[in-house]
C-alpha cells in the first residue's frame, strides 16, 4: 500500500479519476496486460509472491467482506466493486461467505463446548 500511496502522489490527476491513467493511450488507460507486467516487476523486486491486478481487487473485496457482515456492508462493497446489484456480488463471492459461515459455526460450537465443560466436569 505504501507503494500505491507513492504512485498516487506521483501521477497527475485526471478528470476520469483513473489510477492507471495514460494520457498518451488511445483509451487513456494502461492496459490490463501492462498493469500486470508492471505489478509483477515491482513484486519481484520486493520478493513478494506474484498476484494480478484482478487478484488484488478480489483480495480487497474478500477482506472487506470479512469485516462487513451485515447487508449494508455487503451493499457498500458491491457498489465499490461496481456491480449492478448485491446479488451479483453474492454470486461472485459465495465462497467467501461460505468460509465465513463455516468459521462462525465452528466458533459457536467452541463456545458451547466451553460453556458445557464445567457442567460435565461436575458430574
Amino acid at each position: 500500500m505504501k507503494h500505491f500511496e507513492q504512485l498516487f502522489k506521483k501521477i497527475a490527476r485526471n478528470h476520469y479519476d483513473l489510477v492507471f491513467y495514460s494520457p498518451s493511450s488511445k483509451y487513456k488507460v494502461i492496459s490490463n496486460t501492462n498493469a500486470n507486467k508492471l505489478l509483477k516487476k515491482l513484486l519481484q523486486e520486493l520478493n513478494v509472491p506474484p498476484i494480478t491486478v484482478h487478484g488484488l481487487r478480489h483480495t480487497h473485496a474478500s477482506t472487506l467482506f470479512f469485516k462487513e457482515k451485515d447487508e449494508k456492508g455487503i451493499i457498500s462493497v458491491s457498489k465499490r466493486l461496481g456491480h449492478a446489484d448485491k446479488e451479483t456480488t453474492l454470486r461472485k463471492y459465495a465462497h467467501v461467505f461460505k468460509e465465513q459461515q463455516q468459521r462462525d459455526e465452528k466458533m459457536a460450537a467452541n463456545i458451547f463446548d466451553e460453556m458445557l465443560r464445567p457442567c460435565v466436569s461436575n458430574v
